[in-house]
């Protein structure tokens, strides 16, 4: 360990490792039943007078110069509209287990990925396990999340978390909601969380849905999933995949639009939209772009948000391989 090199972007976690209160939280002692106060505060005084021992890991810190800070977004310049034929597709090394299947380490280079997860109220739990596997799979110098909680107009929250994904320098924005669970590549953990996966063969939930996603090659391109109710549809604009996604087909097709519940969109799509729509752009101070506003009545945010990307010159796509779980009375 001690020749261990580690470059500026993972300072932070090394130190956090070396500490026991990385967030130098006030915790307060545990005083046992029966002490009176005096006691307790005799021992925490006899506590904090000992002299406290550090262990610190001896590593080698590459010196990386911090990046000169962004502007805000509403002080940037006009962007021209990007080309989705020339945007290339994310670099993604892909392993196998020795049965062939693809491993649930979807490895890819550079932080480019930004998980954005809008909740209302609350979010499922097993929606909530797999950003924390993502997050432990490839570690904070790889992935980024933010969250958005308790906004009844859900196209507000896409408004917040597309807006924090542009003040980084991240590429991509995965958006998932908190009633959605995509497969992470983990076929045992999937079937015994989610019962609508123990039907599916170890195949289909071997796949990962950044992998997938990632390496399409498209700057738009969402999950297909159905809604959250018996015989619900599929959430885009072509009914009739509806049995290629069941079957979880090897194909990325384009559509008019796609559910934003499990969306992958390059940073470039949000670029084109603010050129091509500036009646989006914010009129009042601490305002957003607009990005998701409901186009009249009928058109949701996502039907919507398409609209523009596609008007722009970005396609929406849709990968029907991924299995992604919508959660509502039961998982569908």
């Amino acid at each position: 360990m001690s020749d261990q090199k580690i470059t500026g972007a993972e300072r932070i976690t090394v130190n956090a490792l070396q500490s026991s209160n990385p967030f130098q939280t006030k915790i307060k002692p545990p005083g046992r039943r029966g002490e009176t106060q005096k006691q307790e505060q005799a021992k925490r005084k006899s506590v904090q007078q000992k002299p406290v021992v550090q262990q610190s890991i001896p590593v080698q810190v590459e010196d990386v110069p911090l990046p000169a800070p962004k502007k805000p977004l509403q002080e940037a310049l006009p962007v021209d509209p990007v080309d989705s034929s020339q945007i290339a597709p994310a670099t993604v090394y892909e392993s196998r287990s020795e049965e062939g299947l693809p491993s649930y380490r979807c490895e890819f280079a550079g932080r480019d990925v930004f998980v954005g997860w809008p909740w209302y109220k609350t979010t499922n739990p097993v929606t909530a396990a797999v950003n924390v596997a993502m997050a432990l799979d490839f570690g904070r110098d790889k992935i980024r999340f933010d969250m958005v909680i308790g906004d009844a107009m859900v196209y507000h929250s896409r408004n917040r978390i597309a807006d924090a994904f542009l003040q980084t320098d991240a590429k991509w924005l995965l958006m998932m909601d908190d009633d959605i669970i995509p497969s992470i590549g983990r076929p045992s953990w999937m079937k015994h969380w989610v019962e609508a996966a123990r039907k599916l063969n170890d195949k289909a939930l071997s796949k990962h849905v950044l992998q997938r996603l990632l390496g399409s090659g498209k700057t738009l391109v969402g999950c297909a999933y159905f809604g959250r109710q018996e015989g619900g549809k599929l959430m885009c604009s072509d009914q009739s995949l509806e049995r290629a996604a069941r079957e979880y087909a090897e194909q990325v097709v384009p559509v008019d639009w796609v559910g934003t519940g499990c969306l992958l969109v390059h940073r470039s799509v949000f670029d084109a939209i603010r050129s091509s729509n500036p009646e989006l752009a914010p009129t009042q101070p601490g305002e957003l772009w607009d990005y998701f506003r409901p186009i009249g009545h009928g058109r949701g945010e996502d039907i919507s948000f398409c609209h523009r990307a596609k008007k722009a010159g970005h396609q929406p796509h849709i990968d029907l391989s991924v299995p992604v779980f919508h959660v509502g009375y039961k998982t569908y």
